[in-house]
Protein backbone atom coordinates (compact mmCIF):
# COMPACT_ATOMS: atom_id res chain seq x y z
CA UNK A 1 0.00 0.00 0.00
CA UNK A 2 2.77 2.09 0.54
CA UNK A 3 4.82 1.55 -2.45
CA UNK A 4 1.11 2.20 -4.43
CA UNK A 5 0.89 5.46 -2.41
CA UNK A 6 4.47 6.34 -2.94
CA UNK A 7 4.37 5.45 -7.05
CA UNK A 8 1.32 7.98 -7.45
CA UNK A 9 2.87 10.32 -5.67
CA UNK A 10 6.68 10.09 -7.71
CA UNK A 11 4.52 9.75 -11.29
CA UNK A 12 2.66 13.02 -10.16
CA UNK A 13 5.81 14.83 -9.33
CA UNK A 14 7.59 13.88 -12.89
CA UNK A 15 5.22 13.86 -15.20
CA UNK A 16 5.12 16.89 -17.88
CA UNK A 17 2.18 15.37 -20.00
CA UNK A 18 -1.20 17.07 -20.78
CA UNK A 19 -3.59 16.98 -17.93
CA UNK A 20 -7.33 16.93 -18.70
CA UNK A 21 -10.57 16.17 -16.14
CA UNK A 22 -11.46 13.20 -16.36
CA UNK A 23 -15.14 12.10 -13.90
CA UNK A 24 -15.30 8.56 -12.46
CA UNK A 25 -18.90 6.88 -11.63
CA UNK A 26 -18.58 3.59 -9.49
CA UNK A 27 -21.36 1.43 -8.07
CA UNK A 28 -21.25 -1.87 -6.34
CA UNK A 29 -21.91 -3.66 -9.86
CA UNK A 30 -19.56 -1.14 -12.64
CA UNK A 31 -17.88 1.98 -13.16
CA UNK A 32 -17.90 4.39 -15.82
CA UNK A 33 -15.66 7.59 -16.55
CA UNK A 34 -15.84 10.19 -18.44
CA UNK A 35 -14.18 10.65 -21.88
CA UNK A 36 -11.97 13.14 -23.90
CA UNK A 37 -10.22 12.39 -27.32
CA UNK A 38 -6.49 11.03 -27.05
CA UNK A 39 -3.94 9.21 -24.75
CA UNK A 40 -3.58 11.33 -21.86
CA UNK A 41 -1.47 11.37 -18.18
CA UNK A 42 -3.11 13.00 -15.60
CA UNK A 43 -2.28 12.85 -11.68
CA UNK A 44 -3.68 15.23 -8.61
CA UNK A 45 -1.93 15.31 -5.41
CA UNK A 46 -4.23 16.81 -2.52
CA UNK A 47 -3.24 18.21 0.94
CA UNK A 48 -5.48 18.99 3.77
CA UNK A 49 -5.04 19.91 6.90
CA UNK A 50 -8.17 19.87 9.73
CA UNK A 51 -10.20 19.09 13.00
CA UNK A 52 -12.50 16.66 13.77
CA UNK A 53 -14.99 17.24 16.38
CA UNK A 54 -16.04 13.96 17.86
CA UNK A 55 -13.65 11.71 16.40
CA UNK A 56 -15.12 8.09 17.92
CA UNK A 57 -18.48 9.20 16.64
CA UNK A 58 -20.01 9.45 20.12
CA UNK A 59 -23.10 9.89 21.84
CA UNK A 60 -22.01 12.16 24.70
CA UNK A 61 -18.27 12.11 24.73
CA UNK A 62 -17.03 14.23 21.74
CA UNK A 63 -13.06 13.93 21.35
CA UNK A 64 -11.40 16.36 18.97
CA UNK A 65 -8.78 15.98 16.92
CA UNK A 66 -6.39 17.22 14.03
CA UNK A 67 -6.05 15.42 11.19
CA UNK A 68 -3.66 15.74 8.02
CA UNK A 69 -4.61 13.30 4.49
CA UNK A 70 -2.33 13.06 1.24
CA UNK A 71 -4.22 12.01 -1.37
CA UNK A 72 -2.35 11.13 -4.40
CA UNK A 73 -4.35 10.55 -7.95
CA UNK A 74 -3.31 8.95 -11.16
CA UNK A 75 -5.08 8.66 -14.81
CA UNK A 76 -3.90 7.08 -17.57
CA UNK A 77 -6.05 6.76 -20.98
CA UNK A 78 -4.38 5.21 -23.86
CA UNK A 79 -6.76 5.20 -27.29
CA UNK A 80 -5.74 3.33 -30.14
CA UNK A 81 -7.58 2.46 -33.36
CA UNK A 82 -11.23 1.23 -32.22
CA UNK A 83 -9.91 0.65 -28.60
CA UNK A 84 -9.49 2.02 -25.01
CA UNK A 85 -7.97 1.87 -21.51
CA UNK A 86 -8.52 4.13 -19.07
CA UNK A 87 -7.43 3.63 -15.38
CA UNK A 88 -7.57 5.65 -12.31
CA UNK A 89 -5.65 5.29 -9.09
CA UNK A 90 -6.42 6.87 -6.10
CA UNK A 91 -4.89 6.48 -2.70
CA UNK A 92 -4.67 8.25 0.98
CA UNK A 93 -3.01 8.57 3.78
CA UNK A 94 -4.33 9.96 7.17
CA UNK A 95 -3.06 10.74 10.47
CA UNK A 96 -4.47 12.35 13.50
CA UNK A 97 -3.09 13.74 16.58
CA UNK A 98 -5.09 12.51 19.27
CA UNK A 99 -5.70 8.60 17.67
CA UNK A 100 -2.47 7.93 16.10
CA UNK A 101 -3.42 4.16 16.19
CA UNK A 102 -6.26 5.40 13.15
CA UNK A 103 -3.44 6.72 11.26
CA UNK A 104 -4.48 4.18 7.89
CA UNK A 105 -4.10 4.19 4.41
CA UNK A 106 -6.63 3.75 1.97
CA UNK A 107 -6.66 2.97 -1.85
CA UNK A 108 -8.95 2.02 -4.99
CA UNK A 109 -7.71 1.41 -8.80
CA UNK A 110 -10.74 1.32 -11.49
CA UNK A 111 -10.09 0.20 -14.89
CA UNK A 112 -11.70 0.08 -17.93
CA UNK A 113 -10.92 -1.51 -21.99
CA UNK A 114 -13.19 -0.70 -24.88
CA UNK A 115 -13.22 -2.98 -27.93
CA UNK A 116 -15.39 -1.54 -31.16
CA UNK A 117 -15.82 -4.61 -33.59
CA UNK A 118 -18.72 -2.75 -35.82
CA UNK A 119 -19.77 1.19 -36.48
CA UNK A 120 -22.02 0.87 -33.05
CA UNK A 121 -20.87 -1.93 -31.01
CA UNK A 122 -18.10 -2.43 -28.72
CA UNK A 123 -17.35 -5.09 -25.83
CA UNK A 124 -16.09 -4.04 -22.37
CA UNK A 125 -14.22 -5.12 -19.64
CA UNK A 126 -14.08 -3.48 -15.84
CA UNK A 127 -11.68 -3.96 -12.88
CA UNK A 128 -12.43 -2.84 -9.47
CA UNK A 129 -10.41 -2.75 -6.20
CA UNK A 130 -10.59 -0.90 -2.97
CA UNK A 131 -9.23 -0.99 0.69
CA UNK A 132 -11.49 1.59 3.02
CA UNK A 133 -10.62 2.03 6.58
CA UNK A 134 -14.06 1.57 8.69
CA UNK A 135 -13.79 4.25 11.63
CA UNK A 136 -14.24 3.32 15.32
CA UNK A 137 -17.74 4.58 16.12
CA UNK A 138 -19.38 3.32 12.71
CA UNK A 139 -19.94 -0.33 10.82
CA UNK A 140 -19.50 -2.99 13.54
CA UNK A 141 -18.41 -0.48 16.11
CA UNK A 142 -21.48 1.76 16.25
CA UNK A 143 -22.10 3.02 19.64
CA UNK A 144 -19.17 0.85 21.33
CA UNK A 145 -15.77 2.67 19.83
CA UNK A 146 -13.65 2.36 22.80
CA UNK A 147 -14.13 -1.77 21.66
CA UNK A 148 -11.63 -0.97 19.46
CA UNK A 149 -8.70 -0.27 19.86
CA UNK A 150 -8.79 0.84 16.13
CA UNK A 151 -11.09 0.58 13.21
CA UNK A 152 -11.63 -2.60 10.64
CA UNK A 153 -10.26 -2.20 7.21
CA UNK A 154 -12.68 -3.62 4.49
CA UNK A 155 -12.70 -4.39 0.30
CA UNK A 156 -14.51 -4.45 -1.98
CA UNK A 157 -13.76 -5.84 -5.66
CA UNK A 158 -15.64 -6.79 -9.18
CA UNK A 159 -14.89 -7.71 -12.84
CA UNK A 160 -17.65 -7.77 -15.33
CA UNK A 161 -17.86 -7.89 -19.02
CA UNK A 162 -20.21 -5.93 -20.95
CA UNK A 163 -22.11 -5.58 -24.31
CA UNK A 164 -22.71 -2.15 -25.47
CA UNK A 165 -24.95 -1.76 -29.15
CA UNK A 166 -25.62 1.64 -30.19
CA UNK A 167 -24.24 5.62 -29.23
CA UNK A 168 -25.20 8.57 -28.30
CA UNK A 169 -27.59 9.32 -30.91
CA UNK A 170 -28.95 6.27 -32.11
CA UNK A 171 -32.78 5.54 -32.55
CA UNK A 172 -31.93 2.25 -30.19
CA UNK A 173 -29.47 1.51 -27.38
CA UNK A 174 -28.87 -1.35 -25.49
CA UNK A 175 -26.14 -2.21 -22.73
CA UNK A 176 -25.72 -5.77 -21.03
CA UNK A 177 -23.07 -6.76 -18.58
CA UNK A 178 -22.40 -10.17 -16.46
CA UNK A 179 -19.90 -10.04 -13.32
CA UNK A 180 -18.31 -11.32 -10.22
CA UNK A 181 -17.91 -8.99 -7.18
CA UNK A 182 -17.25 -9.69 -3.46
CA UNK A 183 -16.73 -7.92 -0.05
CA UNK A 184 -14.55 -9.01 3.03
CA UNK A 185 -13.04 -7.28 6.08
CA UNK A 186 -9.66 -7.68 5.91
CA UNK A 187 -9.27 -7.19 10.13
CA UNK A 188 -9.96 -9.47 13.15
CA UNK A 189 -10.98 -12.35 10.79
CA UNK A 190 -12.51 -14.41 13.22
CA UNK A 191 -14.58 -12.18 13.85
CA UNK A 192 -15.69 -10.82 10.47
CA UNK A 193 -14.86 -14.02 8.34
CA UNK A 194 -18.70 -14.69 8.51
CA UNK A 195 -19.74 -11.49 7.37
CA UNK A 196 -18.17 -12.08 4.01
CA UNK A 197 -20.00 -12.41 0.50
CA UNK A 198 -19.52 -12.71 -3.02
CA UNK A 199 -22.13 -12.65 -6.10
CA UNK A 200 -22.84 -13.41 -9.57
CA UNK A 201 -25.24 -10.64 -11.45
CA UNK A 202 -26.66 -9.40 -14.60
CA UNK A 203 -27.68 -5.91 -15.64
CA UNK A 204 -29.24 -5.13 -18.45
CA UNK A 205 -30.53 -1.68 -20.45
CA UNK A 206 -32.15 -0.44 -23.36
CA UNK A 207 -33.78 2.89 -24.48
CA UNK A 208 -35.52 3.32 -27.60
CA UNK A 209 -36.17 7.00 -28.95
CA UNK A 210 -39.62 7.95 -28.85
CA UNK A 211 -39.67 11.63 -29.71
CA UNK A 212 -36.73 14.59 -30.11
CA UNK A 213 -33.79 14.28 -27.15
CA UNK A 214 -36.51 11.47 -25.02
CA UNK A 215 -35.81 7.48 -24.66
CA UNK A 216 -38.05 5.55 -23.45
CA UNK A 217 -35.70 3.09 -21.22
CA UNK A 218 -35.71 0.12 -19.40
CA UNK A 219 -33.53 -1.64 -16.77
CA UNK A 220 -33.59 -4.94 -15.08
CA UNK A 221 -31.08 -6.29 -12.34
CA UNK A 222 -30.23 -9.96 -11.05
CA UNK A 223 -27.64 -11.03 -8.19
CA UNK A 224 -27.20 -13.92 -6.17
CA UNK A 225 -25.94 -13.62 -2.82
CA UNK A 226 -23.43 -16.03 -1.66
CA UNK A 227 -22.19 -16.57 2.05
CA UNK A 228 -19.49 -18.95 3.16
CA UNK A 229 -20.35 -18.98 6.72
CA UNK A 230 -23.81 -17.63 7.14
CA UNK A 231 -26.69 -19.47 4.40
CA UNK A 232 -29.29 -17.02 6.19
CA UNK A 233 -28.17 -14.13 4.33
CA UNK A 234 -27.86 -16.13 0.74
CA UNK A 235 -30.28 -14.44 -1.68
CA UNK A 236 -31.14 -13.23 -4.94
CA UNK A 237 -32.26 -10.25 -5.33
CA UNK A 238 -34.07 -8.65 -8.51
CA UNK A 239 -34.69 -5.14 -9.56
CA UNK A 240 -37.07 -4.13 -12.96
CA UNK A 241 -37.50 -0.35 -13.69
CA UNK A 242 -38.78 1.94 -16.65
CA UNK A 243 -38.82 5.24 -17.44
CA UNK A 244 -37.55 7.79 -19.55
CA UNK A 245 -34.51 9.59 -19.95
CA UNK A 246 -33.57 12.92 -21.48
CA UNK A 247 -31.07 14.79 -22.55
CA UNK A 248 -30.31 18.40 -23.96
CA UNK A 249 -26.59 18.64 -23.44
CA UNK A 250 -23.67 17.05 -21.68
CA UNK A 251 -24.98 19.78 -18.32
CA UNK A 252 -28.36 19.03 -18.99
CA UNK A 253 -30.25 15.72 -18.36
CA UNK A 254 -32.51 13.43 -16.35
CA UNK A 255 -33.51 9.97 -15.69
CA UNK A 256 -36.28 8.58 -14.38
CA UNK A 257 -36.76 4.83 -13.77
CA UNK A 258 -39.66 3.55 -11.68
CA UNK A 259 -40.59 0.00 -11.02
CA UNK A 260 -39.54 -2.87 -7.44
CA UNK A 261 -37.00 -4.63 -6.48
CA UNK A 262 -37.46 -8.10 -4.52
CA UNK A 263 -35.40 -10.34 -2.44
CA UNK A 264 -35.61 -13.74 -1.89
CA UNK A 265 -33.92 -15.75 0.66
CA UNK A 266 -32.83 -19.57 0.32
CA UNK A 267 -33.54 -19.82 3.90
CA UNK A 268 -36.85 -19.35 5.50
CA UNK A 269 -34.61 -17.19 8.44
CA UNK A 270 -36.01 -13.88 6.77
CA UNK A 271 -39.43 -13.27 5.04
CA UNK A 272 -38.92 -12.83 1.41
CA UNK A 273 -39.90 -9.31 0.44
CA UNK A 274 -40.30 -6.85 -2.49
CA UNK A 275 -41.17 -2.91 -2.11
CA UNK A 276 -41.20 -0.26 -4.85
CA UNK A 277 -38.21 1.10 -6.28
CA UNK A 278 -36.84 3.96 -7.98
CA UNK A 279 -33.78 5.79 -10.13
CA UNK A 280 -33.38 9.39 -10.74
CA UNK A 281 -30.84 10.98 -11.91
CA UNK A 282 -30.92 14.52 -13.26
CA UNK A 283 -27.90 17.23 -14.13
CA UNK A 284 -29.09 20.83 -14.58
CA UNK A 285 -27.51 23.91 -16.15
CA UNK A 286 -29.66 26.62 -15.43
CA UNK A 287 -27.71 29.62 -15.74
CA UNK A 288 -23.45 30.00 -16.91
CA UNK A 289 -22.61 29.77 -13.23
CA UNK A 290 -24.79 27.67 -11.79
CA UNK A 291 -24.94 23.96 -11.59
CA UNK A 292 -27.19 21.07 -10.07
CA UNK A 293 -26.73 17.57 -9.95
CA UNK A 294 -29.52 15.20 -7.78
CA UNK A 295 -29.84 11.56 -7.72
CA UNK A 296 -32.01 9.14 -5.42
CA UNK A 297 -33.24 5.76 -5.67
CA UNK A 298 -33.92 2.73 -3.37
CA UNK A 299 -31.85 -0.12 -2.95
CA UNK A 300 -31.38 -3.40 -1.06
CA UNK A 301 -27.84 -4.15 0.72
CA UNK A 302 -25.96 -5.98 3.26
CA UNK A 303 -26.01 -3.90 6.03
CA UNK A 304 -22.27 -4.77 7.93
CA UNK A 305 -23.25 -5.80 11.38
CA UNK A 306 -22.31 -7.98 13.43
CA UNK A 307 -26.41 -9.12 13.60
CA UNK A 308 -27.54 -11.22 10.99
CA UNK A 309 -29.56 -8.22 9.39
CA UNK A 310 -30.22 -6.40 5.61
CA UNK A 311 -31.09 -3.01 4.74
CA UNK A 312 -33.55 -1.70 2.57
CA UNK A 313 -32.06 1.81 2.11
CA UNK A 314 -33.19 5.11 -0.03
CA UNK A 315 -31.17 7.66 -1.06
CA UNK A 316 -30.85 11.05 -1.77
CA UNK A 317 -27.95 13.48 -2.96
CA UNK A 318 -28.11 16.99 -4.11
CA UNK A 319 -25.32 19.27 -5.09
CA UNK A 320 -25.05 22.68 -6.23
CA UNK A 321 -21.99 24.27 -7.59
CA UNK A 322 -21.69 28.28 -8.41
CA UNK A 323 -19.11 30.36 -10.46
CA UNK A 324 -18.24 33.48 -8.78
CA UNK A 325 -15.78 34.17 -11.43
CA UNK A 326 -13.18 32.13 -13.64
CA UNK A 327 -10.99 31.29 -9.82
CA UNK A 328 -13.34 30.98 -7.48
CA UNK A 329 -16.00 28.21 -6.84
CA UNK A 330 -18.57 27.48 -4.54
CA UNK A 331 -19.98 24.44 -3.68
CA UNK A 332 -22.93 22.43 -1.37
CA UNK A 333 -23.85 18.87 -0.94
CA UNK A 334 -26.24 17.42 1.12
CA UNK A 335 -26.72 13.66 1.21
CA UNK A 336 -29.59 11.85 2.82
CA UNK A 337 -29.84 7.90 3.49
CA UNK A 338 -32.61 6.24 5.17
CA UNK A 339 -32.49 2.65 6.35
CA UNK A 340 -34.40 -0.18 7.71
CA UNK A 341 -32.03 -2.84 9.16
CA UNK A 342 -34.17 -5.96 9.16
CA UNK A 343 -33.06 -8.74 11.46
CA UNK A 344 -34.42 -11.80 12.11
CA UNK A 345 -36.38 -10.78 15.24
CA UNK A 346 -36.88 -6.61 14.65
CA UNK A 347 -36.16 -3.80 12.45
CA UNK A 348 -34.47 -1.15 13.16
CA UNK A 349 -34.05 2.20 11.63
CA UNK A 350 -31.12 4.43 10.74
CA UNK A 351 -31.09 8.01 9.16
CA UNK A 352 -27.91 9.07 8.10
CA UNK A 353 -27.70 13.11 7.01
CA UNK A 354 -24.29 14.69 5.08
CA UNK A 355 -23.47 17.82 4.42
CA UNK A 356 -20.35 19.47 2.57
CA UNK A 357 -19.45 23.18 2.09
CA UNK A 358 -16.59 23.97 0.09
CA UNK A 359 -15.23 27.28 -1.63
CA UNK A 360 -12.03 26.75 -4.04
CA UNK A 361 -9.73 29.24 -5.61
CA UNK A 362 -7.84 28.55 -8.58
CA UNK A 363 -4.63 29.64 -8.20
CA UNK A 364 -3.08 28.87 -11.42
CA UNK A 365 -4.02 26.02 -13.87
CA UNK A 366 -2.19 23.51 -11.88
CA UNK A 367 -2.67 24.93 -8.52
CA UNK A 368 -6.07 25.30 -6.24
CA UNK A 369 -6.92 26.20 -2.59
CA UNK A 370 -10.20 24.90 -0.80
CA UNK A 371 -11.42 25.80 2.70
CA UNK A 372 -14.31 22.70 3.45
CA UNK A 373 -16.94 22.39 6.29
CA UNK A 374 -18.55 19.10 7.19
CA UNK A 375 -21.50 17.90 8.96
CA UNK A 376 -22.36 14.45 9.71
CA UNK A 377 -25.56 13.11 11.41
CA UNK A 378 -26.62 9.55 12.25
CA UNK A 379 -29.82 8.81 14.18
CA UNK A 380 -30.66 5.62 15.20
CA UNK A 381 -33.47 4.03 17.15
CA UNK A 382 -31.15 2.70 18.86
CA UNK A 383 -30.51 6.32 21.11
CA UNK A 384 -26.72 5.27 22.11
CA UNK A 385 -25.74 5.02 18.24
CA UNK A 386 -26.85 8.57 17.97
CA UNK A 387 -23.49 10.61 16.86
CA UNK A 388 -23.33 14.24 15.27
CA UNK A 389 -19.78 15.02 14.20
CA UNK A 390 -18.34 18.26 12.70
CA UNK A 391 -15.65 18.97 10.55
CA UNK A 392 -13.46 21.97 9.04
CA UNK A 393 -10.65 21.82 6.99
CA UNK A 394 -8.12 23.69 4.41
CA UNK A 395 -6.12 22.25 1.81
CA UNK A 396 -4.43 22.70 -1.96
CA UNK A 397 -4.85 20.50 -5.10
CA UNK A 398 -2.22 20.30 -7.21
CA UNK A 399 -2.39 19.12 -10.80
CA UNK A 400 -0.14 17.98 -13.64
Amino acid sequence: MRFLLLLVAFVGYCSNSYSATVYSSIDSLNGEFSFIEGNLLSTEIKTEFGQIDNFLRSHDDGQKTNFLELSPELFVQTQGSGSLFQLQAKASYFTFDEFSSDDHYDFSVLSKFHLRFAQSQKIFLTGFIADNYEYRGTGLSLGHPNALEKGDIKRDEFLNIGYLYGHQDSLAKAKFLIGYRDFAYLTRKNITKRLAYSSSFFQGDFDYLVTGKTYFSTKVQYEDFSYDMDADLERKQYLALAGVKWRSTELTQMQLLLGYEKAVFINDAFDEKDRFAWQVKMLWNPLKRIRLDFSSGSEIKDSYKLVKSVSYSNYYDLGLSYDFNEKLEFNIRVKIVNEDVVTIEDAIKEDHFETTTRIQYQWRHWLSAFAQYNTNTFDSTIIMNDYDLQAVSVGIVVTF
